[in-house]
């Protein structure tokens, strides 16, 4: 492992790779925008997960904003961030509005604390990107002032009806962070570090990050697994915070193997902590020999990519992807868009 400090290679910026890259996004859009993501993993009924719809249409949007901000902005992309984020605010709600919603300048958003964030760093993205107008601008700062409101009464909030998985809540501190840096909005930031906290706190436990909470923040599943140590990790990350390391280190060292052998550049990584041995659910997306898990391998991609000791893993998952036919899936993005959706952004993914 010497070499874990050396950062992956840039992607190809060729003009045929380029084309090549704008004509897969094109059509991971039409999928997206038009018949939308299936609420389901890889394709499989078996394997539900229904917020599948704003995931597609957030992950999609966080690639275009990275497009823009690396010089190699897609035409339209205005257009094309407008259009997802209504898609967002419109039909991507429907898992999520068993637990209430709020209206927000005309808005009527649900609660859910995934939802919010998701959307927060949507925003976000147009805001850094330079892309916002006034609306967009007015929404950012409307919603960011009712999730400070709401993390006042409640740190940790649910993301479906009332479950509570802390993990849920990093995507909205990475977008309350970007938040205050982007609107100069002292109580946002203010905000974001007590919720970061807190997750760092819960992430120091003897057993670990728990994967669901009460509403008195007791911890309810302890087991700690990778998906939720990826996921924290990666977005804590693309806001550029110091505590990304807290989850993405642990996520490495107790979960992410090689285990084709230390001569082979490939990497995979187990959802359940050594030892343990549980089912997939659709959290963890399938689980391969070994009990590798597919969903903590593809987030990790994201994790190690902004991690500035786990680089090379970064490189050796993305190898593992390439040789489990990744490449297919994206040759017809419009096939599996959440699953091209997510492997774009994390190979994508730059601190904001």
């Amino acid at each position: 492992m010497g070499n874990d400090s050396a950062p992956p290679r840039p992607p190809s910026t060729s003009k045929g790779n380029g084309q090549r890259s704008a004509s897969a996004l094109d059509a991971l859009e039409q999928r997206i925008l038009g018949k939308g993501c299936e609420p389901k993993l890889l394709g499989d009924a078996k394997r539900r997960f229904v917020e599948s719809q704003l995931l597609c249409d957030g992950h999609l949007s966080f690639i275009l904003v990275q497009a823009a901000l690396d010089g190699q902005p897609l035409p339209e992309t205005r257009r094309r961030l407008q259009a997802l984020l209504a898609d967002a605010l419109g039909r991507a709600r429907g898992p999520f509005m068993r637990g209430g919603t709020d209206v927000v300048l005309g808005h009527a958003l649900p609660r859910s604390i995934l939802y919010r964030g998701y959307v927060l760093l949507m925003l976000a993205g147009i805001e850094r990107a330079g892309l916002q107008d006034a609306a967009t601008t007015a929404l950012f700062d409307a919603l960011a002032a009712q999730v400070v409101a709401a993390l006042e009464h409640q740190l940790l909030l649910p993301s479906f009806s009332t479950s509570i998985w802390p993990c849920d809540s990093a995507p909205a501190a990475a977008a309350l962070l970007l938040h205050g840096r982007l609107r100069d909005h002292a109580p946002s930031e203010a905000a974001a570090e007590r919720l970061i906290a807190r997750l760092v706190e819960l992430s120091a436990l003897p057993s670990g990050f728990p994967t669901q909470v009460d509403a008195k923040g007791r911890v309810v599943e302890r087991t700690q697994r990778a998906t939720t140590l990826a996921w924290t990790g990666a977005f804590l990350a693309m806001a550029a915070h110091p505590a990304a390391d807290s989850f993405t280190t642990p996520l490495v060292r107790d979960y992410c193997a090689r285990p084709a052998g230390a001569l082979l550049p490939l990497a995979a990584c187990r959802e359940w902590p050594r030892g343990v041995k549980r089912q997939e659910d659709s959290a963890s997306g399938p689980l391969v020999f070994g009990g590798y898990s597919m969903g903590a391998s593809a987030l990790a991609i994201a994790a190690t990519r902004l991690s500035g000791t786990h680089r090379a893993w970064h490189s050796h998952l993305v190898n593992a992807a390439r040789e489990m036919g990744i490449n297919d899936l994206l040759s017809r993005p419009g096939k599996r868009p959440l699953e091209a959706a997510l492997y774009g952004w994390g190979t994508t993914i730059r601190p904001w």
